[in-house]
């Protein structure tokens, strides 16, 4: 995945010279900013953004609670957390592992450390060029009709949107699906569904899909395309 697909929301009690937001925005981020817990969970859960950054000491709920509430909900049990904190305290580090942060940061690192923390991170989550894996090529099956996903004969729980998108890439794999044709494809006729819909249902259905993810391709500034694993 290239650093200009991630998506970070960036959650911190004070950020007054800008320069944790710049860092990351330097690296081609896109940023969800969240002034308070309450406003970071539901952008996490609405948005399944690629990381959550969250200040451990946040307006409202706070960041060990937040991560909580993510590892929780099977919808965003997958989302990656950073914990940040204005003091090590070892307990709080331990609790913050024990709840599911992916990482434990202080506030004192330079941003731009932060940044490179954040970019080696998403780098070895999603690799733009993985090693071709050793085992059998996965394969997809769908039916659209009986609402059900096979991977390598695993059924995995899909929405029935979910199960159109996945149907429609499928069709034609390596050819790229634009966010505007996934839309007619998912939600024909309907006058709610965006472009930033479609993007948000599929980082949903990545999640769920596990080790099978990268099948998905994002194209940038054009939409989307299945490739075989």
């Amino acid at each position: 995945m290239s650093l200009a697909d991630a998506q970070i929301l960036v959650a911190l009690s004070t950020d007054e010279d800008g320069g944790i937001t710049a860092a990351l925005r330097a690296l081609g981020c896109r940023i969800l900013p969240a002034s308070n817990g309450e406003a970071a969970l539901g952008l996490a859960r609405a948005h399944l953004p690629d990381l959550v950054l969250l200040d451990l000491q946040l307006p409202g709920l706070d960041g060990l609670t937040i991560c909580k509430e993510l590892r929780r909900d099977p919808g965003t049990t997958q989302v990656p957390v950073f914990i940040l904190s204005t003091h090590d305290n070892p307990m709080d580090r331990l609790l913050a592992f024990e709840l599911g942060a992916d990482e434990f940061l202080l506030r004192s690192f330079p941003p731009r450390e932060l940044g490179a923390r954040v970019r080696n991170f998403l780098k070895r989550l999603h690799p733009e060029n993985p090693t071709p894996p050793k085992r059998p090529t996965i394969e997809f099956v769908v039916d659209v009709e009986a609402h059900q996903a096979l991977v390598r004969g695993r059924e995995v729980p899909l929405t029935p949107t979910e199960i159109k998108l996945l149907s429609a890439l499928l069709e034609h794999p390596g050819q790229v699906w634009t966010r505007q044709r996934l839309l007619q494809a998912a939600w024909p006729g309907a006058e709610f569904a965006t472009e930033r819909t479609v993007d948000t249902h599929i980082r949903r259905l990545r999640i769920k899909l596990g080790n099978a993810r990268n099948c998905i391709r994002t194209v940038r500034n054009a939409g989307y395309a299945f490739r075989t694993l």
